[in-house]
């Protein structure tokens, strides 16, 4: 018996960059519309929005996040696209003023939830990278560590990432570093963390609608020939489904 092609479920997008006109990613409504469209190709019915917040630049207000996201909804029935399910969150770049600014509502929690989507410059040394995952843990959020694969102290050494994930750090890789690639260095990091079952989610980083798109699909027929199918449907929709309640 052949494996199956198909999903028998909807996938959970809980990393993406689709508003429009508010950071790097999407460039204007047409690009997000043709996103989504991707997306629904996918098999993806629920997408965390994730705008990058950094320090000391204009960052997209939650008040703004709302309203785009209402636009979507709206620009997606005009066009008739079935638009997935949308909710609030950010991707943070760490540094001290994060938790501030989480306690004062600047930054949004992924769906109003305890969880934050956290990265870091890929170059930062681990140190830095445990003491503000440890920051926040420590104020009581769930940090996830976005795309744990672009940090080179831990695909240097994947028994730091580990370590992370034992001490409370949940991990996120994208769909797009699923699979390997021949001369990827962080190919056999990402191995091996599937196969010790520690990440904890797929999300697509989705920027545009060329090139770095919402697609989950080749990741997940990979992940299924691969590894246990019930481990797969958890990072590609339980575990983000059971943050917004999807």
């Amino acid at each position: 018996m052949g494996m199956k092609k198909e999903p028998d479920y909807e996938f959970v997008d809980m990393h993406c960059h689709i508003l429009p006109e508010v950071d790097d990613g999407s460039e204007s409504m047409e690009m997000t519309l043709a996103m989504l469209r991707i997306a629904r190709e996918n098999h993806i019915g629920a997408m965390i929005v994730t705008p990058h917040h950094k320090g000391g630049h204009h960052n997209v207000p939650p008040e703004e996040t709302a309203r785009l996201i209402g636009e979507i909804q709206r620009a997606g029935q005009a066009a008739e696209i079935e638009v997935p399910a949308l909710y609030p969150g950010n991707e943070v770049l760490y540094d001290s003023s994060v938790v501030d600014a989480l306690r004062a509502g600047r930054i949004q929690t992924m769906g109003g939830s305890d969880y934050v989507l956290v990265e870091f410059r890929p170059w930062e040394e681990y140190r830095y990278l445990r003491e503000g995952l440890r920051a926040l843990l420590y104020e009581g959020y769930r940090p996830i560590l976005a795309h744990c694969e672009r940090y080179e102290c831990l695909v240097k050494d994947a028994a730091l990432a580990e370590g992370l994930h034992r001490n409370g750090v949940s991990l996120q890789v994208n769909a797009g570093s699923v699979i390997p690639k021949l001369f990827d260095p962080a190919a056999g990091f990402v191995r091996r963390l599937l196969e010790e079952e520690i990440v904890d989610f797929i999300g697509t980083d989705a920027h545009k609608d060329r090139g770095r798109t919402p697609e989950m699909l080749p990741a997940w027929r990979y992940l299924v020939r691969k590894y246990d199918p019930e481990y797969v449907r958890e990072i590609c929709r339980e575990n983000a489904g059971r943050i917004v309640g999807e």
